[in-house]
């Protein structure tokens, strides 16, 4: 069971975005503000359904937290497709088919997750986000329920007995603490994955109960580094990398201890999850999922291009690559409002607008030419280092009055661009694939995909000119 098909309608910054898994797996690149995080928090609303007590309460609204703010009086629509022909789908605040992920293996981590991880307090941070992701934690915070309960409605002569009963649950707590958190494997992970030569340590604080005002206090628990003074807190011996390695150990440690073994569905979903690391050892972190997340699909979504090229290496190095699709998302601007467009890295847009023309159809053949153009523009844009939220049209006009120097590559660009207009205005604008009355012509088709192909050969030059 694979995720096939993801569409989405008035979520976040989506109006209208859908696009296919073909392979097991999926990269997505595409800079800051394209998009990508909302695509993260549609599948997180539809997925997380069982394990964010918040969304399973109905705490949160999904419709007035997500929904676009042009389209907000539309359905917020989230619909996931998969292989075996079932799907998940969300309309509003209701989730259609949860059937389909009851007991199965779901995880989600970003930033935001693993920078709480090393908080100074890690229970609290067990209750406020790590249960999100691992239910059986669950089980940590109702030893003390009981204890809780009955201090609310204690008197004087109880107050032994119920000290007795704290001081045997944090005991029970202890050992369920040592069971639940896999600390030698997260150390075996931080030494043998991550090359690193410390291993940390839990402290555990015993509860408390201040009867005056009924009040319980919770256990405290604090991350150490093994044999090292830390002075009560480790964050201030070790820098921000460091710390970044030690929340992931830790969350992927407990991915692997509590994954179903059974799952039909394994899924994994990693947004923009290794800022403040270095190459090298984002390189070792990809290489420990590689290995140990391989019957998983995963879905990686990452706005470094560094990083985007590095996941593309090793996967080149494993011979995964093949079990990837590898997409772009990037901006347009239709009708004052800005859209995401997502487009596959190995999908041949202009092999499929040749296939559409043997095969007379033209409009289809002008739909893949329009898709090529965008796909071109793009690069383009990121080569001459043209801010992301450009027009399409504005792009163009930059690159063409771009000073050229002596630099003949570039005047062959701008005389191919200015080229393209008339083609942009019959093939390559979205408006003119939605207009019944427009006519597209073969010439016109076959003369786009020479435009197109003198670009793309561009493209390839100023690639080796610019990054080897």
């Amino acid at each position: 069971m694979k995720i096939k098909n993801i569409k989405l309608e008035n979520f976040k910054f989506h109006h209208n975005l859908e696009f296919d898994i073909k392979n097991q797996n999926c990269l997505i690149y595409g800079e800051n503000g394209t998009g990508k995080s909302s695509i993260y928090k549609a599948l997180y609303s539809n997925f997380y359904f069982f394990k964010d007590q918040k969304i399973i309460n109905r705490d949160i609204s999904v419709k007035d937290k997500f929904v676009h703010r042009d389209f907000s009086n539309e359905n917020l629509k989230v619909n996931i497709d998969f292989n075996n022909e079932l799907s998940l789908d969300r309309i509003d605040d209701t989730l259609e088919n949860t059937q389909l992920i009851e007991n199965k293996t779901i995880y989600f981590s970003d930033e935001k997750v693993l920078h709480k991880i090393v908080q100074s307090d890690f229970y609290q941070i067990i209750n406020d986000e790590l249960i999100k992701h691992f239910s059986a934690l669950d089980e940590l915070d109702n030893i003390y329920l009981n204890i809780i309960s009955r201090i609310n409605r204690s008197k004087a002569n109880e107050q032994e007995e119920i000290i007795n009963e704290r001081q045997n649950a944090d005991t029970i707590f202890k050992n369920s603490f040592n069971e639940l958190i896999p600390k030698d494997n997260i150390n075996k992970i931080i030494n043998d994955d991550f090359n690193e030569r410390f291993e940390i340590e839990f402290e555990i604080q015993n509860s408390d109960i201040q009867f005056y005002n009924k009040k319980f206090i919770s256990p405290k628990i604090f991350i150490k580094i093994k044999n090292i003074d830390d002075r009560d807190d480790f964050k201030n011996h070790f820098n921000e990398a460091k710390l970044k390695l030690i929340s992931i150990a830790i969350y992927f440690s407990l991915a692997k201890k509590f994954e179903i073994e059974n799952s039909n569905l394994k899924l994994l979903v990693l947004d923009d999850f290794l800022t403040s690391l270095d190459m090298a050892n984002r390189k070792l972190i990809m290489q420990y999922i590689f290995q140990e997340f391989k019957d998983y699909q995963i879905i990686i979504f990452t706005h470094n291009l560094q990083f985007y090229n590095i996941i593309l290496q090793l996967l080149k190095s494993r011979d995964e690559l093949k079990n990837w699709d590898i997409k772009n998302i990037f901006l347009r601007t239709i009708n004052k409002i800005e859209e995401s467009i997502i487009y596959d890295k190995q999908t041949n847009y202009l092999q499929l607008a040749q296939d559409s023309i043997d095969n007379n159809h033209l409009s289809q053949s002008g739909h893949y030419l329009r898709k090529e153009f965008e796909r071109i523009v793009e690069e383009l844009r990121k080569i001459n280092e043209i801010g992301a939220k450009e027009k399409l049209s504005n792009i163009i006009e930059v690159l063409i009055k771009k000073e050229a120097n002596q630099d003949t590559n570039i005047k062959k660009m701008q005389q191919i661009l200015i080229k393209t207009k008339f083609y942009q205005t019959i093939l390559m604008n979205p408006s003119s694939h939605n207009d019944i009355d427009s006519e597209i012509y073969e010439k016109e088709c076959n003369g786009g995909i020479v435009i197109l192909k003198q670009l793309n050969k561009l493209i390839n030059i100023f690639k080796k000119e610019k990054y080897e």
